[in-house]
């Protein structure tokens, strides 16, 4: 019998999807039916291999030289390291690009075909096995070998000669899948099988090192062996564990090293390619426009052979994973079981979430969430995918932990829930159920704007070397989603009471964040819309173009679409930003006139102003603006509008004050350019008419001011803000420093930064001391100064002292 297993494995050894390995798996089949021939397969040398190929690491001598290893290699994804014949990619997708799209369709549905019928022959050759009592164990034993000799294929970079292939491992993915059908349906009652404690108990593979939801690897093992003294009279191991909860388990750690590491794979390649197809784009465009050189052409010419590689590659990854929809269906009931099990570890869905974070939760692998995430973006990226799927588990999932540090430690991973919302939006899903999903759930509407906003927050931080840049793409999904849900009333609602009752907390530091992103976000677009006007002057004078040398040229055309792609995303996501400022700032003003806000919110205001109506806004016109997101005229009008929404909810009168005191940008000059922009660009006359209203009132305060700076005089050193040097109103001690600053102006500078500015120490809002005494003298100074003008006032007049008192 031994033979004859080694003749079957060297009969499909090195064979592709293309190529004949349905009658050695037949023979396979009809071997393990019969129980000494199963019995012989699992005590065959090579059912789990132990001798070492020189070179050549376990996982990978676990997938060419064990028995069953050689029929999980059959795949429609290419092996770069071992080769498997026919070439899949050349057979079925060569000169992708000129082919008809029915002749693609026939053959990702023919690899779809050969594939199941592969996965299902190995399923139903692992099913025999494990219900044989005498084969259970050894089957369970080649499965754990497996995953355990392939952990490397869970890092970035994977050695091929170490490890496992992609198509092995997503084929075992396949059929791990297929044998959790039958408790993937009965889910609800079956998920109790699943016991926890296999994850730090049991012998066969080894969870224990891998990064955890919310603890570190220290906490992790404390916590095991705390609790395995507890516990040290079950001494629970690997027998105590039901057939369910293995199967669980593996399928999860299998997944993470199969389909989901081939998905990133696919990703990576993806990228890979449109980077290539762009740079060849370039290249072309460079040559079109006189750039040619031999190294250029060389460059074309290598670069149109990598794009007819990397596109093979892709559709060959495509036809077995994206294509298969039944296969995508079975990893979303495996998910979506994950989702329940994991939330009964905290409770239920129930929120707010328990204030202590179980460590059953926060000990499980972060991967487990992590690749849930992962498949749900897939799979909402693939047409009717989703359809007829339940998703609200995930929904509420993903509500209840986008925003909780305390549970989740990964930003990363918590920007990933918030890209899979909002691929659910509506009018981006194209599944009308989708709609009910956000609108139906009363968990949904009572946190998910509140998640969101907490979050837009929070992800100022990620900890990251990259955490600058990872910002804007993490707030630029919450911001289309919010953006969605303003527009849902039960949401709007639930958004306004959010920002009256955090006024002063969370919703102020988003204000704060918001602001901030705008200003850097619309700098930095203007400064390469500003490059590409002086690239497109250089190419316009074309006897001077044409002169300069071709490499000249191409390192400025080079540059030329480096701004372009840059200044084409700052702009969509100022666009965005000051969007959510127009529309928020009509329903919730209040926040923005805040002593700590109102003063920075105006600044912001002029300075946009200051770009777009100014005398350099002419300085700003390039060819095809809207090709850079750039819609000059669309954000003066918001711009204006957001200035008449602040004024319209300005009881107190400060906003005036505040637009006439930044020295940088506000003059009169600028609001009256502006009404005559807006009045030629047809603007709402109502809006128009308090803008004009508004200038006027800066005006007067600008006028009142200086009056009021004349009166004070020279104004003691001890009375100024060291920050801004200007009159403190509000004066409070930092505890750490001692120094005295203005409430509002180190609010302000907490919003975004909660340290002392002057030695770094830790400062929030509850530890400044108010400066009472030092108040008292500032208001007596200032009632002084004050009398004194009105008494020099009343000299220059000829009335007697008090008599304008008297008057008033």
């Amino acid at each position: 019998m031994g033979e004859l297993y080694e003749r079957l494995r060297q009969s499909v050894d090195k064979v592709s999807a293309r190529g004949d390995f349905q009658r050695p798996l037949r023979v396979l089949k009809r071997l393990v039916g019969i129980p000494n021939c199963a019995k012989a397969l699992v005590q065959h040398p090579k059912w789990i291999p132990k001798n070492q190929i020189m070179l050549i690491g376990e996982g990978r001598t676990m997938e060419i030289c064990s028995l069953l290893g050689a029929f999980f290699h059959v795949s429609a994804i290419p092996d770069r390291e071992f080769a498997s014949q026919p070439d899949v990619g050349q057979q079925c997708f060569s000169d992708a690009s000129t082919r008809r799209p029915a002749d693609l369709l026939s053959s990702f549905a023919a690899i779809q075909n050969v594939m199941n019928s592969l996965q299902d022959g190995l399923r139903d050759v692992l099913l025999v096995l494990l219900k044989n009592s005498d084969t259970r164990e050894k089957v369970l034993e080649y499965l754990a070998a497996v995953i355990n000799t392939n952990a490397g294929r869970s890092g970035m970079r994977v050695d091929p000669l170490k490890c496992a292939s992609s198509g092995m491992f997503v084929n075992l993915s396949a059929v791990m899948l297929r044998l959790c059908e039958p408790f993937l349906d009965k889910m609800e009652s079956m998920k109790g099988k699943i016991d926890v404690k296999y994850l730090f108990c049991n012998k066969r593979v080894d969870f224990k090192s891998l990064t955890a939801v919310n603890a570190s690897s220290e906490e992790v093992s404390s916590w095991i062996e705390s609790w395995s003294q507890d516990n040290a009279s079950g001494k629970a191991n690997k027998e105590n564990f039901s057939f369910i909860c293995e199967c669980f388990f593996m399928t999860a750690r299998v997944l993470n090293l199969g389909v989901m590491k081939a998905v990133a794979d696919l990703k990576h390649i993806s990228q890979e390619l449109a980077r290539c197809e762009d740079d060849l784009e370039a290249n072309k465009a460079i040559r079109d426009q006189g750039g040619s050189s031999p190294q250029l052409e060389q460059d074309i010419t290598r670069l149109e052979k990598i794009v007819a590689a990397l596109s093979q590659e892709q559709f060959c990854y495509e036809s077995q994973i994206l294509r298969d929809s039944a296969f995508l269906q079975r990893a979303l009931s495996f998910y979506r079981l994950m989702i329940l099990w994991s939330v009964d570890l905290v409770g239920g869905f129930k929120m707010p979430l328990p204030s202590e974070c179980p460590m059953e939760f926060s000990c499980i692998p972060e991967h487990f969430l992590d690749d849930a995430m992962d498949l749900l973006a897939l799979t909402s990226r693939i047409p009717k995918a989703l359809e007829g799927f339940p998703l609200d588990n995930f929904l509420n999932f993903n509500i209840m932990f986008m925003a909780s540090s305390s549970y989740i430690k990964n930003p990363y991973l918590k920007a990933k829930m918030v890209e899979v919302l909002k691929s659910w939006m509506p009018q981006r899903s194209g599944l009308k159920s989708t709609a009910s999903l956000f609108e139906g759930h009363q968990l949904c509407l009572d946190y998910l704007v509140k998640n969101l906003l907490k979050l837009y927050v929070d992800i100022e931080f990620t900890g990251s070397h990259t955490q600058f840049f990872d910002k804007f793409n993490i707030r630029h999904n919450i911001a289309e989603l919010l953006e969605y849900l303003w527009d849902v009333p039960s949401h709007r609602n639930a958004w306004r009471q959010m920002a009256k009752e955090e006024e002063k907390g969370v919703y102020l530091n988003f204000l704060n964040f918001l602001i901030n992103d705008s200003i850097y976000l619309l700098d930095e677009s203007l400064k390469r819309i500003l490059e590409l006007k002086e690239i497109e002057a250089e190419m316009a004078n074309t006897v001077a173009w044409d002169s300069r040398p071709a490499q000249e040229r191409e390192e400025r055309l080079r540059a030329f679409h480096q701004s372009e792609n840059i200044a084409r995303f700052d702009m969509k996501l100022a666009n965005e930003d000051v969007g959510m400022l127009a529309f928020t700032s009509e329903q919730i003003p209040a926040p923005l006139l805040l002593p700590e806000m109102v003063e920075r919110v105006a600044s912001m205001l002029n300075y946009f102003l200051l770009q777009l109506a100014g005398p350099q806004r002419k300085s700003l016109t390039v060819k095809d603006p809207e090709k850079y997101e750039f819609k000059p005229k669309q954000l003066l009008k918001q711009i204006a509008t957001i200035y008449v929404h602040i004024a319209r909810g300005d009881k107190e009168a400060v906003f005036p004050a505040a637009i006439s005191k930044d020295g940088r940008s506000y003059s009169e000059q600028l609001f009256a350019s502006a009404t005559n922009i807006l009045w030629k660009i047809g603007v709402d006359p109502q809006i128009i008419q308090e803008f004009m209203q508004l200038a006027g009132k800066a005006k007067a305060a600008a006028a009142e001011a200086m009056d009021a700076e004349a009166i004070l005089g020279d104004i003691p050193d001890e009375f100024l803000d060291p920050i801004q040097y200007t009159l403190m109103n509000d004066p409070v001690i930092l505890p750490s420093s001692r120094v005295t600053v203005d409430r509002p102006v180190i609010v302000r500078h907490l919003l975004s930064d909660s340290t002392d500015p002057f030695n770094r120490s830790q400062l929030t809002q509850d530890m400044l001391i108010p400066d009472t005494d030092l108040k008292l003298r500032i208001e007596e100074f200032v009632r002084s100064q004050q009398s004194r003008k009105r008494r020099a006032v009343d000299t220059q007049t000829g009335e007697p002292d008090g008599a304008a008192d008297m008057v008033e």
